[in-house]
């Protein structure tokens, strides 16, 4: 699918985090794009069931996936990440504050330039209507190369680079397969994800928190970095 700027009715996962922020009044920041997360994970199920454009879907799982990384460190300071992976969270921050400035562009001109004319001077020029003046030499091959260029450097900031090297891991599967494994009997946190992967460990984490919400577990700590004890609904002492 070839990849199409639309600044004023932008469909995209950057325009719908900037939208999400906005309609709370946050600044851009980690802190606050974790705030977000679960109302960008809702929007997400729900294109999800809408639409039938995989390449759509990709570019918001992409998104989605260095929010879950954000929350996820936001809930966890003890995580560890990689550098590629603090890049990659930096980068959306960075990227979201462009295109922020990029959309107060866009209104601004469309304020105070959009009544025509606009007319500077030479007043018998005022009802010609747009004209475009281009360069004598200029041949319409070397315009499309041009705009082609444009259009490339707007891609690296707006469209998601990122490859998904790790199999998608469902938020939903794993709440099911916690609630398959927990008792009423307390569970240590570390025993429930033994030696699986970080991102994995992400996800499983995710999944209590759910649960927690929807009190269908309960968890207990004692003190500050000892394991989590997690049982099936019943009060642990």
């Amino acid at each position: 699918m070839p990849y199409e700027l639309k600044l004023e009715h932008y469909a995209g996962p950057l325009d719908k985090l900037l939208e999400l922020v906005e309609e709370k009044k946050l600044e851009i920041s980690l802190v606050n794009l974790a705030e977000v997360t679960g109302d960008f994970l809702n929007y997400l199920k729900k294109l999800e069931a809408e639409t039938k454009n995989h390449a759509l879907i990709a570019d918001f799982l992409v998104i989605a996936s260095k929010l879950l990384l954000i929350k996820s460190k936001i809930l966890i300071p003890s995580l560890a990440l990689e550098e590629e992976e603090k890049t990659d969270i930096q980068d959306l921050e960075r990227r979201l504050k462009i295109y922020q400035e990029f959309k107060k562009a866009q209104n601004h001109i469309k304020n105070n330039w959009g009544i025509l004319p606009q007319m500077g001077t030479r007043e018998f020029l005022m009802m010609s209507g747009p004209i475009f003046y281009p360069p004598k030499k200029l041949e319409k091959e070397q315009l499309g190369e041009i705009l082609m260029k444009i259009t490339g450097e707007l891609e690296k900031i707006f469209k998601p680079k990122t490859i998904i090297k790790n199999e998608i891991i469902s938020l939903k599967n794993k709440i099911a397969e916690v609630l398959k494994r927990l008792t009423e009997t307390p569970l240590g946190f570390k025993k429930l994800h033994g030696d699986r992967p970080k991102n994995e460990l992400v996800v499983l984490f995710l999944a209590i928190l759910h649960l927690i919400k929807d009190q269908l577990v309960y968890a207990e700590q004692t003190a500050h970095f000892d394991d989590i004890k997690i049982a099936k609904a019943q009060k642990i002492n």
